[in-house]
């Protein structure tokens, strides 16, 4: 993460499934931002083989002190099927 960021927040496409293991919680929900705290996974899975390369996006969005956007980060996936 970015220095100063103190939460992050995550977007995906529709072939993407992002849970978030962090202490104390476990899920897929959808929650806006989640704080930056040792221990913290994400979880990327893809349901399907992918029609073309890179057809799927990760992108997280970290965040300063109230809410201020830092900095993103981006993955695009192709999934082997």
């Amino acid at each position: 993460a970015p220095a100063g960021a103190v939460s992050f927040g995550v977007k995906h496409t529709e072939g993407v499934r992002v849970d978030v293991v962090a202490p104390g919680h476990e899920g897929s929900e959808p929650v806006p931002r989640w704080p930056l705290e040792e221990g913290t996974v994400l979880r990327v899975t893809m349901s399907q083989a992918s029609s073309e390369v890179n057809d799927n996006k990760v992108t997280v969005s970290f965040y300063g002190e109230e809410g201020k956007p830092i900095s993103q980060a981006g993955v695009f996936l192709t999934g082997i099927g």
